[in-house]
């Protein structure tokens, strides 16, 4: 009878595992994604959108104090940028070139700037996920976390020549709640960063939702918040966006 029971209790500890939903297949970093991209609006939505224009206003704390500004960017993948931060500088990236206007004094920007706009705005691209189909890019597991109280589930975006960039994404909604990587500051004088990027207050913009809000902290100190405002999005902007200020 001993010898029964235990047959009994070994079997109903194996179906018991089998039946458990905590022995269920975690899903695959691609699966994560694919859920992610479905969250946001689907594979076609987001490719569609392909260029964007908004307005932004924030606090910048990079030298300490926060420091109050508007903003006016514009956006076209893949490798043109334009950011203006009102009545202080304009950035301007298009393509291999890229050129700042500080107060009315336009520069090229130097080799070490032009490189490290590209690796920003190649992050930027990364959080889209549209690109992260190709196969250039290698997604891994990267464990689980929590942004606030709300836990996440982390992919790991690998991809030769590139930074690695680590997604986090919200376990119940699938959007992305966050994303870090590592960043050059100049205010550090070139010295790298951990940069985490946390999202909130998603919308449903030109057929997908998008975060309008984020917080940036730099080895986690806050640097940036800000908040997105008239978001346009177009399939392509007129080239005189991203000439030369």
């Amino acid at each position: 009878m001993v010898h029964f029971n235990r047959v009994l209790m070994l079997s109903a500890a194996a179906w018991m595992a089998v039946s458990s939903p905590l022995a269920a297949a975690e899903p695959s970093p691609k699966d994560i994604v694919n859920q992610a991209i479905k969250a946001t609006g689907g594979a076609d939505a987001i490719a569609k959108q392909k260029a964007m224009t908004w307005n932004e206003s924030g606090t910048y704390y990079g030298q300490g104090a926060g420091m109050p500004y508007q903003a006016k960017y514009a956006n076209q993948w893949p490798g043109k940028f334009r950011m203006e931060i009102v009545g202080v500088f304009t950035i301007v990236v298009d393509g291999d070139k890229g050129w700042v206007d500080s107060m009315g004094s336009v520069a090229e920007m130097s080799d070490e700037q032009l490189t490290e706009q590209k690796a920003n705005h190649y992050a930027a691209w990364v959080t889209t996920l549209a690109p992260l189909k190709d196969k250039q890019f290698t997604l891994s597991a990267a464990g689980e976390g929590k942004v606030g109280d709300r836990a996440t589930v982390d992919v790991k975006v690998s991809s030769k020549g590139h930074r690695d960039i680590t997604l986090s994404f919200d376990k119940e909604t699938h959007l992305l709640a966050k994303f870090e990587t590592v960043v050059k500051s100049e205010e550090l004088g070139g010295q790298e960063v951990k940069q985490v990027v946390t999202m909130t207050d998603y919308k449903d913009l030109g057929g997908t939702k998008m975060a309008t809000k984020y917080v940036v902290t730099r080895d986690g100190e806050k640097f940036v918040e800000g908040e997105m405002t008239d978001v346009k999005v177009a399939d392509k902007l007129d080239d005189a966006t991203f000439a030369k200020p």
